[in-house]
C-alpha cells in the first residue's frame, strides 16, 4: 500500500482509539465499567446498557464521542487531547441531538402534549489526555462562561465535568477501571517512545510490545492491532496538526502585536515632534490658529502649550 493511499486512510478515518476502547459492541464490559467508575455505581449486567452515541454528529466535529442509557440516565464520555472550555456547548448540542432521538423513539409520546415526557438524566464527561502539565484531575466546565451577560437569575445552566485521565492522574479512578487505565498508559507509552525514537511506527510498536507483556489493553491490542495502528496514526497526525496550529495562531498574534506596537511608537513620536515644533513656532510668535495650521495639532493642544 503506497503512503498517499494510507494518508487517505487515517484521513477519512473517523474512529478513535477511545472508541475501539469503550465505543464497539463487543467491548461493552469496558464501558459498563467505567460507567461504574465514574458514577460509583455497581452495574453488572451489560445488556441494561445500550450504546446510542450519534453515528453522524460531524457537522460538529465530535468524532469521539461514546454515549450510552442505562436506568435512564444518558450518559456521554468525549476524550479530548486539547483543552477546550466550549466543551459544555458542544456536549449541550450533543444531547439535543440525543433527545430528539429518543423522543422520536416513544411511538406513544407527543412533545406537543399537554403530558409531561420523563427523559434519561444526563451525565456528561469529558476525559482528559492532553499534554498540558496544568490541567486538575477534576474540573467543572459551565456553559454560563459562555454567556455574553451574566445570568443573575441562575434559572439556566449546563456543565461538563472533566477528568485529566493521563498517567499519574485521578488514581482512584484507574484502580477502579482497568480499562480506563490501560488507555491511558497506552497512549502514554506511545507518546513517549515516539519522542524518544523518532519516529511514530517504531515508537507505537515498541508500546504495544510493552502494554501486551504488563497486560494494558491487551486483549483489544493482540485482537484488533491493525486497526488500533491506524486510528493512533489519525489521532497523533491530528494532534501534531492541532498544536502546530495553535503554535502559528500564536507567532502570529505576536508579530501582530509587534506591528501594533511598533505603529503606536511611531504615531506617537510624531505627536511628540508636532509639540516640539508647535513651542518653537509660539516662541518665535505665532498665533494658535497659525501654529495649529502649521503642525497638525488641535487648537486645544496649542492652548494648553501657551
Amino acid at each position: 500500500m503506497s503512503n498517499q493511499e494510507e494518508t487517505k486512510i487515517n484521513v477519512n478515518h473517523k474512529d478513535t482509539l477511545f472508541q475501539l476502547v469503550f465505543g464497539k459492541e463487543e467491548n461493552k464490559r469496558n464501558l459498563l465499567e467505567l460507567y461504574n467508575a465514574i458514577t460509583d455505581s455497581s452495574y453488572n449486567n451489560i445488556d441494561d446498557l445500550t450504546i446510542n452515541t450519534l453515528e453522524k454528529a460531524i457537522y460538529m466535529n465530535m468524532k469521539n464521542d461514546v454515549s450510552c442509557i442505562i436506568d435512564a440516565r444518558m450518559a456521554l464520555f468525549e476524550h479530548q487531547s486539547t483543552y477546550n472550555p466550549n466543551m459544555p456547548l458542544r456536549g449541550f448540542f450533543y444531547f439535543a441531538s440525543l433527545y430528539h432521538g429518543y423522543v422520536d423513539s416513544l411511538t406513544d409520546i407527543d412533545i406537543y402534549s399537554s403530558r409531561l415526557i420523563k427523559i434519561p438524566t444526563p451525565q456528561y464527561v469529558v476525559l482528559y489526555n492532553g499534554t498540558d502539565k496544568n490541567i486538575e484531575d477534576k474540573m467543572t466546565l459551565r456553559l454560563s462562561d459562555s454567556f455574553k451577560h451574566e445570568d443573575k437569575t441562575k434559572g439556566f445552566e449546563w456543565t461538563a465535568t472533566m477528568i485529566n485521565i493521563n498517567v499519574g492522574h485521578s488514581q482512584q479512578l484507574m484502580e477502579k477501571c482497568t480499562a480506563l487505565k490501560g488507555y491511558s498508559m497506552f497512549v502514554h507509552k506511545v507518546r513517549i517512545y515516539t519522542k524518544e525514537l523518532g519516529n511514530f511506527e517504531a515508537g507505537f510498536e515498541k508500546a504495544v510490545v510493552e502494554c501486551i507483556k504488563e497486560g494494558y489493553l491487551a486483549e483489544i491490542l493482540r485482537k484488533s492491532r491493525a486497526e488500533v495502528h491506524k486510528v493512533c496514526l489519525y489521532e497523533f497526525d491530528q494532534e501534531k496538526h492541532d498544536k502546530i496550529t495553535f503554535n502559528e495562531g500564536i507567532e502570529k498574534g505576536i508579530e501582530k502585536g509587534i506591528e501594533k506596537g511598533i505603529s503606536i511608537g511611531e504615531q506617537r513620536g510624531s505627536h511628540a515632534k508636532a509639540i516640539e515644533t508647535a513651542r518653537n513656532f509660539l516662541a518665535m510668535g505665532l498665533s494658535a490658529e497659525q501654529v495649529a495650521k502649521g503642525t497638525g495639532l488641535t487648537l486645544s493642544e496649542i492652548q494648553a502649550l501657551q
